[in-house]
């Protein structure tokens, strides 16, 4: 929609609201997209003889009223959908409308006296017209329970309303602007290339007889404005929706907006508290689910069949089986062909095609150590945030829960079954000490020399020992240079 603003003297004012404005529209003359004096006799008790070729609105007054029109437009359509789709009583099934019946007062007996010309047989008796009546009469509607509040009760929270901030015309037309940079809203039926959202879902309703709407892009379905607009807007910045806090990114404003909730309020805002573990939530409905979740657990609901391993949900169980056991590659880098089974792994990959070592690697803040990647950064901010973790079963700490968990898994876990000797039937957690004890059986070389002097080992972990005790100086240098060598 354009206007046209006009020039006018200082002397003239507003026909709205009274004040004088340089830059006018006149009232008659005006090119906009709705009649002025149509909208003015529409909402307002005004008629078009009270407009004069003379008379001019301020741009702030016609803002409020096209604003309000267009909103007026939405209102108007929606309540008649909702009409029209709406079952009639009066509909016979072929779904026309019956034929109206003129009916004449003369032909109506609208005397209050009784005749007393009838015969007696047509009268019902009293006991016979009591159950008419009562069988005529309607049942009564079950009344919903609500509970009386006594006088000893406390008073009831306030509910809570959503922030929801009023768009006026110029917003929405730059939100519409700003996506069809991206995408167009070309019509799924017809092709029909329409200029907003709205009057894209208005398209689709009236000419096709759906009210299922929605803009496809990047393969992904978006029936709501607000989810297309926040997709475009993390193409052009992936960064869009990033925790201020933790530097963690995602999809959209409610995946950063839960990600607070969750992690980033301070325990004791958190008033729901889990009888089983430490955590915590600030929803009661959170903690349910939670609680459901140890249920699952303890009963084995969602356990992998493969490695026998339990999970707190079926979604959490399918999530492992498909990235620890199937691994599906189904992102493929089209420079070295390399196959990928998450998008984010695949994302991270492409990275070290379009940029160099020295810019793909971070610094901490805290400690002014350099990361070689982003991934290694967040998780050297964990070590930060959380400290040294120490081990429930010994006196080893570790740098992290994930470094722990590996600790717990190589020195207290129980040996995999899969991993098992041949020769003498011993099991082992790790395959790196299967093929390394393997050795012992098959008489075959040292596995593993000293880079420094001749000495071999059957063993990794002795061998670096070695070089750290018997070579401290030459060790340091190599670790040194291999550090260098990744940044350059």
């Amino acid at each position: 929609m354009s206007t046209k603003s006009e020039s006018a003297p200082s002397s003239d004012r507003c026909f709205a609201c009274f004040s004088a404005s340089d830059e006018t529209l006149s009232i008659l003359n005006g090119e906009t997209e709705f009649s002025i004096v149509s909208l003015f006799e529409k909402h307002f008790w005004f008629h078009p003889d009270d407009f004069r070729e003379n008379q001019f609105l301020c741009p702030s007054c016609w803002n409020q009223l096209e604003s309000f029109h267009r909103f007026y437009l939405v209102v108007e359509q929606n309540h008649r959908i909702k009409s029209e789709r709406k079952p009639s009583p009066d509909r016979i099934d072929e779904g026309q409308l019956l034929p109206p019946v003129e009916v004449k007062l003369e032909e109506l007996d609208v005397s209050s006296e009784p005749d007393d010309s009838s015969d007696d047989e047509f009268k019902p008796d009293d006991d016979q017209s009591e159950e008419a009546e009562a069988k005529v009469e309607e049942p009564r509607k079950k009344r919903k329970y609500t509970k009386r509040k006594k006088p000893g009760d406390p008073p009831a929270p306030p509910k809570k309303r959503g922030k929801y901030k009023i768009k006026n015309a110029e917003e929405l037309a730059q939100e519409d602007e700003f996506i069809k940079t991206h995408v167009k809203y070309n019509c799924e039926f017809c092709m029909e290339d329409c200029l907003t959202f709205t009057a894209y879902q208005r398209h689709v309703l009236d000419e096709h007889d759906s009210d299922k709407a929605y803009i496809t892009c990047c393969g992904k379905k978006y029936y709501k404005k607000k989810a297309l607009l926040e997709h475009v807007q993390r193409l052009t910045n992936p960064d869009m929706f990033q925790c201020d806090i933790c530097k963690k990114s995602f999809v959209n404003s409610y995946g950063r907006q839960k990600h607070m909730e969750d992690v980033h309020v301070p325990d004791e805002l958190k008033n729901f508290a889990c009888n089983r573990c430490p955590k915590r939530f600030m929803k009661e409905s959170q903690l349910a689910y939670h609680l459901k979740g140890h249920e699952n657990l303890d009963k084995g609901v969602a356990k992998c069949h493969i490695c026998d391993k339990s999970y707190a949900t079926e979604a959490l169980l399918k999530t492992h089986i498909k990235s620890s056991h199937e691994r599906p590659t189904d992102f493929i880098c089209d420079i070295c062909a390399k196959g990928f089974f998450s998008k984010t792994e695949f994302a991270r990959h492409k990275l070290t095609h379009e940029l160099t070592p020295a810019e793909l690697r971070r610094q901490c803040d805290i400690c002014q150590k350099w990361l070689k990647s982003e991934a290694n950064w967040k998780k050297h901010l964990i070590r930060h945030r959380h400290g040294p973790v120490k081990c429930n079963q010994c006196d080893h700490e570790s740098p992290s829960k994930h470094s722990l968990a590996a600790h717990k898994r190589n020195r207290h876990g129980a040996p995999n079954p899969a991993l098992t000797c041949q020769e003498c039937g011993k099991q082992f957690k790790r395959i790196l000490n299967l093929r390394e004890h393997m050795v012992s059986h098959t008489g075959e070389g040292a596995l593993y020399s000293c880079c420094f002097c001749s000495r071999t080992f059957n063993s990794r972990a002795n061998m670096f020992s070695h070089r750290k005790k018997m070579h401290p100086q030459e060790w340091l240098e190599l670790r040194t240079a291999q550090q260098a060598s990744q940044f350059t």
